[in-house]
């Protein structure tokens, strides 16, 4: 009950700010939406990126915002901002149905209101098995993470294979004369989490192959999307097994991941957002999904008079748009030595992923790409071995 009355207050806050004849009494004002989703509007990330990214469009622009949060009732918010004249709406969250199916009423929400485009993330629900469109004013927004991932596999062999060099004593690692080996763990078997983990073991595949190394990969592509007492256990069987690097795209098992990289003395890398600074020296970096870059894209694109262009599709961010990539990594280098050699390995390293970078942005290397079909080729990965 208490939930329901938190949702009704939220959505009657919606109406209360757009007024009952919403776009009509300003009819020259573009108004443009955002529902963030359940990690809330301060979440050092993937919501807050896209505040950051509307606030900044509706400063170049003349045009109203509205930020909804914590919204139990997605479709309501969705229904009460579109009834309200919104010409756009951003809705991170994971609650598509009666968007695109049906909202309970025979028709869906994009049905019910065609003059308002509707973006949603990180999945092509807006696809039918045929590859045509649902509805043609659904806009699904991918992010190419894919490269970020490959960044962040090919930086865990640098890192790794220089670990005795670069970091001191507080650190735990398996020497590379006993193991070379790497985890992923993904939430769900599909496509939008092997999206990550192709990437990552292909950038470790391909540094390895450089440097004429083969590494160990185990992996878990169910680890569901919570902090459990079995997921930290498979975390822990893993560092046991002699991973110094694993890498995570499963919501909050990412704490769990965190909590036994620091146990074990070793490393991580975290997704969405900038994370490296939750456990400061234990985080190697975090692939990002700068969500800013599309809502400031696509807000633009309405000024323009350019959004039926891209109305009924699907666009994908790459990190030449500047919407993915890995942290700057800040924050692990403070934890490298001080000395000569050290500070000359890591600006090495440095130098080393910024060429990969380039040429990823090139296309001079194609990173695998599982959102768009791509399937992994376990035979051309020759410097990699599956344990698991």
């Amino acid at each position: 009950m208490k939930r329901m009355i938190a949702s009704f207050l939220v959505l009657a806050s919606i109406l209360l700010v757009v007024g009952c004849g919403g776009k009509s009494e300003e009819s020259d004002i573009l108004h443009v939406g955002l529902i963030v989703s359940a990690a809330g509007a301060n979440d050092n990330g993937y919501n807050e990126f896209s505040i950051e990214g509307l606030n900044a469009v509706a400063e170049k622009y003349s045009i109203e915002t509205k930020v909804v949060d914590n919204a139990d009732d997605v479709p309501g918010a969705l229904t009460l901002l579109a009834a309200a004249g919104y010409d756009l709406i951003f809705s991170l969250e994971y609650n598509f149905d009666a968007l695109i199916n049906n909202d309970g009423s025979g028709k869906s929400i994009a049905e019910q209101y065609p003059e308002t485009t509707f973006v949603i993330f990180n999945a092509f629900a807006n696809t039918a098995e045929d590859g045509s469109k649902i509805q043609p004013n659904v806009v699904e927004v991918l992010f190419n993470v894919n490269e970020g991932s490959f960044l962040a596999g090919a930086l865990s062999v640098l890192a790794n294979e220089n670990a005795d060099v670069l970091f001191g004593g507080d650190y735990k690692f398996v020497s590379t004369d006993e193991a070379r080996a790497v985890g992923f763990l993904g939430g769900t078997a599909s496509s939008g989490i092997s999206v990550f983990g192709n990437g990552f073991i292909s950038g470790v595949d391909y540094e390895a192959e450089k440097l004429g190394v083969t590494y160990d990969y185990y992996s878990d592509y169910a680890a569901g999307f919570a902090a459990t007492p079995a997921v930290a256990q498979t975390i822990a069987t893993y560092y046991d097994a002699g991973c110094n690097i694993i890498y995570a795209a499963a919501g909050g098992v990412a704490v769990s991941m965190r909590n036994e990289a620091k146990k074990a003395g070793r490393l991580c890398v975290d997704v969405d957002a900038n994370q490296d600074a939750q456990v400061p020296g234990t985080i190697l970096t975090s692939v990002l999904k700068n969500t800013n870059v599309p809502v400031f894209d696509i807000t633009e694109k309405l000024v323009n008079g350019e959004l039926g262009a891209v109305s009924g599709t699907d666009i994908y961010y790459s990190m030449n748009s500047g919407a993915t990539g890995i942290t700057d990594l800040s924050v692990i280098e403070g934890f490298v030595l001080q000395t000569d050699e050290a500070q000359a390995v890591w600006a090495d390293i440095k130098a080393e992923i910024a060429s990969i970078e380039e040429q990823i942005g090139s296309g001079a290397i194609d990173v695998i790409d599982a959102q768009s079909g791509e399937e992994i080729d376990w035979a051309e990965l020759e410097n990699v071995v599956r344990k698991n």
